[in-house]
């Protein structure tokens, strides 16, 4: 699936979002109810590998099971005709850390940092309290 895909199901694209090592997400807007979400794809070299397409596919159930304010909502997940794998998920406003970042260069003051702290802590004692382990947390590079 390339970036210049216009729809996917009943949604139409509105952009790309990002793009990670398994997939895209994009924006996208449901042609019907005017609904605006994010749409993530995985890559087809990926959909053909049914391990990693069972895993993320399971990613909207085990996403789902947490239930938490921290963790993102996925309303779908499902396939096309052509073996693409996607989550319709709920579209977040705000800006990302690198951009909060950038835009506040220097130390953080402890408030924000204690704040989000907490944040990640609960978020992660949700899905622990699940059994479930976000991969990308893990992931180590030197």
């Amino acid at each position: 699936m390339s970036h210049h895909i216009k729809r996917i199901a009943a949604y139409r694209i509105v952009r790309v979002l990002g793009e990670g090592g398994m997939g895209t997400v994009y924006e996208a807007q449901h042609e019907s109810i005017s609904r605006r979400v994010a749409i993530k794809v995985l890559k087809p070299e990926f959909a053909k590998d049914k391990e990693l397409l069972q895993r993320f596919l399971n990613e909207a159930r085990a996403v789902n099971e947490i239930n938490h304010p921290g963790v993102i909502k996925i309303w779908d997940a499902d396939t096309l005709d052509d073996g693409t794998a996607y989550l319709v998920m709920e579209l977040l406003e705000g800006r990302t850390l690198a951009e909060y970042l950038a835009a506040h260069p220097g130390h953080l003051e402890m408030n924000v940092l204690l704040d989000l702290a907490e944040q990640l802590t609960q978020t992660m004692l949700a899905a622990h309290s699940r059994m479930i382990i976000h991969r990308g947390l893990f992931r180590c590079s030197n």
